[in-house]
């Protein structure tokens, strides 16, 4: 594959500003360890948290992605004919059908033959080490339930604080919190839930004023990235719409526009994955933030849907986070976006509105992922693919490899609830860094630079002169590791610190050096 970005429009200009940048990024390709100390302190920094700017909605730190637009998305290669999502590829709906399988007296003995969902047995019949490795998922769940009582000192406080989250955003079995709203009813009924029919909808001046306003809003409820893009089909998926008891293929003709918006996990906790890390800070920003947005359109005239984490959908968020121009689709599969790496959020809002869409981008991510491999090596799983380029073929677009399944089996065996979604692929990430200059060099110099120096020099950095644990660390030691993190966990989450306990664990992760 060639090095080049053939699909990047060359910037028309370059400002004195950013001309010094980039002569940075020459002086920093060349003073490698010297880039990596400054990195690393300045990434110590709370100031360089990415979505707690000094300015309003965070102008100060976001990428200007004008000169990098394309028509289509690099990550995004078409090799066939492009298909729709079917029900069982969404991860959640295959591990309810396999907990409702249990309960009604189905057993692994009996075979994927005898498994009472049809559409399960299809989703595997081509890939059976796949439905095995669901199997042993449950069985990993059994057995970390069996060994967790005795590491809960270690990870006292990252337990409570991943339950102070999850408990704000989903409440309680008996005191459930239903924000945003669940849809009752048909689409055409549910989604204007806040819209008063009998008063007159104020109309927009234009698809770019309603743009406007709508991503200025977004910001203002909590939204650290804002794209809007078109409904595409190929992200939604086929018999599965909330509010009713069964649904074909077909897509509510008043969905026009999807605004996608993305909020990064606390930073510090990210970095500690596994034990210490949890998605649901950053979920319940989400779930509060689209949920305003859609009282305020609904309050305006407007009806509109939410797409929230963890399991309230009906599309797939990370390729309308792409069409979106928010990032490209990284090796795991996730958005990866120049401000946040793939530590961010995502959440969507499905409108009658016709709004001016963003463009997709090209930022050459595709071509560091390439070279990276740092999340595949890192995988305690080993569910990222290893090879150079995409090689499968999925639904008609040419990706990586990530099998889904053995992911979840590593988040069945976390040792704390919030580990049960891992992130240590996220972690690792070199694009997954804090806003500071080192970062802002890089990201500014390595989708302009085609010789791909800037790009080879950072790899150089993050490979040679940053610790990274074995894979196999990051389990419980029942599994042969010692809850390694990328990071060593933050003071704060530290329960010798504060708590009268036996400390009897040792920490492994990057700490006070490299």
């Amino acid at each position: 594959m060639k090095d080049d970005h053939s699909n990047t429009p060359p910037p028309e200009s370059l400002s004195r500003r950013n001309f010094l940048k980039f002569t940075g990024a020459a002086a920093a390709t060349v003073s490698v360890g010297a880039a990596a100390g400054a990195g690393f302190q300045l990434g110590r920094d709370p100031d360089s948290y990415v979505g707690w700017g000094r300015t309003e909605e965070g102008k100060d730190m976001f990428f200007d992605r004008t000169p990098f637009v394309v028509d289509y998305p690099p990550t995004f290669r078409v090799v066939g004919t492009i298909e729709r999502p079917e029900w069982a590829s969404h991860l959640f709906n295959r591990t309810g059908c396999f907990r409702d399988a249990f309960i009604s007296g189905w057993t692994p003995d009996m075979g994927i033959e005898t498994f009472p969902d049809v559409r399960i047995r299809e989703y595997y019949k081509d890939i059976p080490d796949r439905f095995d490795e669901m199997l042993r998922a449950f069985r990993e769940n059994d057995i970390r339930e069996q060994n967790i009582d005795r590491i809960r000192d270690q990870l006292a406080i990252g337990w409570a604080y991943d339950a102070a989250h999850e408990k704000a955003a989903y409440g309680t079995h008996k005191h459930p919190v239903n924000f945003p709203i669940k849809p009752e009813g048909p689409p055409e009924v549910a989604d204007y839930y806040f819209v008063d029919k009998e008063r007159k909808k104020l109309e927009f001046k234009s698809p770019t004023h309603a743009s406007e306003l709508i991503k200025t809003m977004a910001h203002q409820f909590g939204a650290s990235l804002v794209g809007i893009t078109g409904v595409h089909e190929e992200f939604i998926f086929k018999n599965m719409m909330r509010g009713v008891d069964s649904w074909g293929d077909e897509i509510p003709k008043h969905w026009k526009s999807i605004v996608v918006i993305g909020i990064p996990m606390n930073w510090d906790p990210m970095y500690s994955a596994i034990g210490y890390s949890t998605s649901y800070d950053a979920y319940h920003k989400c779930r509060l933030a689209i949920g305003k947005l859609q009282i305020f359109l609904g309050e305006l005239g407007y009806a509109s849907r939410c797409q929230v984490p963890g399991n309230d959908y009906e599309m797939t968020i990370p390729p309308l986070g792409v069409m979106a121009g928010l990032g490209e689709a990284s090796r795991n599969g996730t958005l990866m976006t120049p401000e946040l790496g793939t530590n961010v959020r995502l959440a969507a809002l499905v409108t009658e509105i016709d709004l001016e869409i963003d463009m997709p981008v090209d930022l050459g991510m595709q071509h560091f992922c390439r070279d990276c491999k740092i999340c595949a090596t890192s995988c305690p799983s080993g569910s990222i693919s290893l090879s150079d380029d995409p090689d499968t073929v999925i639904r008609g677009f040419k990706r990586y490899d990530f099998n889904q399944d053995s992911c979840y089996r590593m988040w069945q065996s976390g040792p704390t609830p919030g580990a049960m979604g891992c992130r240590a692929c996220i972690s690792v990430c070199p694009y997954t860094r804090k806003n500071n200059w080192i970062h802002t060099i890089v990201r500014e110099a390595d989708p302009r630079d085609k010789t791909g120096l800037t790009r080879k020099a950072l790899l150089a950095m993050q490979h040679n002169m940053f610790y990274y644990p074995e894979a196999e660390a990051y389990h419980g030691d029942w599994n042969g590791g010692h809850l390694a993190s990328y990071h060593q966990p933050p003071k704060w989450m530290r329960t010798e610190n504060y708590f009268t306990v036996d400390k009897t664990w040792q920490y492994d992760g990057n700490g006070e050096g490299f």
